[in-house]
């Protein structure tokens, strides 16, 4: 029997201390391979310090084991004993396989059933059979997580729809994002009348690179949502939807549309670039210009950074990001042919920094 003094005990014992001194050396190792059973035994001991002595124990040895001998401690009378049982659960029945929570999911205490609901996300394998238990109890927490694991499960395919069709919204955006629904329930999903189920399907169409057609696209802009996730669909139907689009769009969505028309557009002839020139959207379109170099490019540079009708402060950083360039001297003509021409003082500035900036050079 191992030495009162190679068995650190410990008091105030919370289920997640760190193992005695003598169980990491070994000794208790050695001692528990033939007393497991022993102490699982004492978990059912009348002498409630005896009791407890197990369940620290057996936590400290951390062997999977002996979760069986936690199972009745769920219908303990003490709450201490029924918490350890299902601290016990967390611990131990991922190692243990799916079937360890069919107790959990068949107990009448709402405790037992959300903390099967809650470790069902932590198995690799299949855990239809316990979500099914649960995916109808009154309890929400259970309902949705056993939702989550079957939609998320290898016959996903077979609830979706299920799913999608319930009063719960979360469920049917959970039912829109699983990869058990098809292109078809993805489209209805943008339909829905909620804004997180229709994002969510949003999202799904996204990732696989399923287009938007037009509808679609005014449909969703019409509720507000013009996220990154319709540029490519909006770049892509290059018409009234794309428009709105450029119209709508702001911030760090903005930069990446830019960004996005850069990548796919290199002249002003392409067919988005010509939708954005006709619908006067200059700021979209002297974004793309950033960077890009052409005489046409630059011919339409110059007239946006003319054109009145565009903020002055916007037209004057189009100038200022010319200085990278101050070394080509048809760019800097085009400068110095500004600065003899009425245009507000912000912008007179910027042009003659422009050229002060060729003159250093000394070319």
């Amino acid at each position: 029997m191992i030495s009162k003094k190679a068995m650190v005990r410990i008091s105030n014992f919370d289920g997640k201390t760190s193992r005695p001194q003598a169980y990491q050396e070994g000794l208790l190792g050695k001692y528990m391979a033939g007393g497991l059973d022993g102490e699982i035994s004492k978990l059912r001991h009348k002498d409630v310090r005896q009791r407890r002595r197990a369940v620290r124990v057996l936590f400290d040895t951390d062997l999977p084991r002996a979760l069986g001998g936690f199972v009745p401690l769920l219908d303990d009378r003490d709450p201490w004993f029924r918490s350890k049982a299902l601290d016990a659960h967390r611990r131990w029945a991922p190692a243990l396989g799916p079937s360890a929570l069919m107790t959990l999911a068949n107990h009448r205490s709402i405790e037992a059933k959300r903390c099967a609901a809650n470790l069902l996300s932590e198995f690799k394998e299949d855990v239809s059979e316990v979500a099914l238990l649960l995916v109808d109890d009154e309890d929400l927490t259970c309902r949705r997580k056993s939702a989550a694991a079957l939609l998320n499960g290898p016959s996903a395919d077979a609830y979706v729809d299920r799913f999608f069709a319930s009063d719960d919204a979360y469920l049917r955006r959970l039912a829109a994002l699983s990869s058990g629904a098809d292109a078809a329930l993805r489209r209805k999903g943008i339909e829905d009348t909620n804004a997180s189920v229709c994002e969510a399907a949003l999202q799904a169409m996204d990732e696989r690179g399923e287009p938007l057609d037009e509808a679609a696209l005014v449909l969703l802009m019409e509720r507000g949502i013009n996220g990154s996730a319709l540029i490519q669909s909006a770049i892509d139907n290059h018409g009234d939807a794309l428009v709105t689009f450029a119209q709508s769009v702001r911030g760090p969505t903005l930069k990446k549309f830019v960004g996005a028309l850069r990548e796919q557009c290199t002249s002003v002839d392409d067919a988005p670039i010509n939708t954005l020139i006709e619908a006067k959207e200059y700021i979209v379109i002297g974004r793309w210009l950033q960077g890009m170099r052409g005489a046409e490019l630059d011919q339409l540079r110059w007239e946006l950074i003319r054109d009145p009708t565009i903020d002055q402060i916007e037209r004057s950083r189009w100038i200022e990001r010319l200085l990278g360039r101050c070394d080509e001297l048809p760019l800097v003509e085009e400068a110095r042919l500004f600065l003899s021409e009425e245009h507000p003082e912000l912008l007179i500035e910027a042009a003659q920094n422009l050229s002060t900036a060729y003159d250093k050079l000394g070319l």
